[in-house]
């Protein structure tokens, strides 16, 4: 059995299925646990704004340390190396390295999100806000938003980018073998049938220089549609009534359009898969800009 046989097994996608099903609830059962506990120690508070907006920033930080972690080891090397300096916790080395792992951070992200919501839920009942109190709920609802986009695209878009063929990592990768499939075309037609020119100026030209609309890449992401073998069905009857040479030449000029229309899709999933996150980041960096404002006025009032 080949390893991509193995890889793509049942049983392998059981197991690591289980596996994060069981670090999930393990995370959930600790951070609710936490949770409760700062419930209960603030709960009694004669001001149950002040207890519920302790709960929400605390678990907003928690929430950012995966940005911290996502950009760089350091935060991993502070909270590994006890692991391997203190002898009573060297024996759990192995549990921490997998905990680590930036699909922990990650489901511990998601996680801690949705406990932010709940505290922030509580936070907004028991206070009365004012403008800047708005904004900030807002920012808020924006963020969660953008997460909640961000955890469908992390969960669909890897299994969507699987359907197609082209899947190069970088843009500029994309890019060049985009412009090698327009100068190869071009090339093709040299010393060609008039017809044959009229052809691949009006019908395969276009789709080799112009980029396809975003709402029909995302169409394509979520159907999980090989936008080159849609292109190839509407392209197909192209060659009828030519010659044996020119219809030889454009089927090889419809292989060119349809590995384009996959490398436009390829170069789509790599900016969505980067561009939702710059419009999470800013979205909770303003978020946080109002936070300052809020919490000064909370202290001086």
């Amino acid at each position: 059995m080949s390893a991509t046989a193995r890889e793509d097994s049942p049983a392998r996608r059981v197991s690591v299925l289980g596996a994060f099903l069981l670090r999930g609830l393990l995370l959930v059962l600790g951070l609710a646990g936490v949770c409760l506990l700062l419930a209960a120690v603030l709960g009694g508070s004669s001001q149950p704004q002040v207890a519920s907006g302790l709960l929400t920033l605390v678990l907003m930080l928690t929430a950012g340390l995966y940005a911290a972690r996502r950009r760089s080891m350091r935060l991993s090397l502070l909270i590994l190396r006890p692991f391997w300096k203190i002898d009573f916790l060297r024996p759990y080395r192995s549990l921490a390295v997998r905990l680590d792992r930036t699909q922990s951070w990650r489901t511990a992200h998601l996680i801690v999100g949705v406990l932010w919501a709940l505290a922030l839920w509580w936070h907004v009942d028991a206070s009365r806000g004012t403008w800047l109190e708005t904004s900030l709920l807002a920012g808020c609802i924006l963020v969660l938003a953008s997460g909640v986009f961000g955890g469908f695209l992390q969960f669909w878009l890897p299994r969507s980018m699987l359907q197609i063929i082209e899947r190069e990592v970088r843009e500029e990768d994309v890019i060049a073998r985009q412009n090698s499939l327009f100068v190869a075309a071009e090339e093709k037609i040299l010393g060609g049938s008039e017809r044959l020119v009229d052809a691949y100026l009006s019908e395969i030209r276009p789709r080799l220089v112009d980029s396809p609309r975003q709402i029909g890449l995302f169409e394509d992401t979520l159907r999980r549609r090989d936008p080159g073998a849609h292109l190839r069905g509407r392209l197909w009857r192209l060659p009828e009534g030519m010659d044996d040479g020119d219809a030889d030449k454009v089927r090889e000029l419809v292989d060119l359009a349809e590995h384009k229309g996959r490398l436009d899709l390829n170069l789509y999933h790599l900016r969505l898969s980067v561009g939702w996150l710059k419009i999470h980041d800013a979205l909770v960096l303003g978020t946080a800009a109002l936070l300052v404002p809020h919490l000064l006025s909370v202290v001086y009032f």
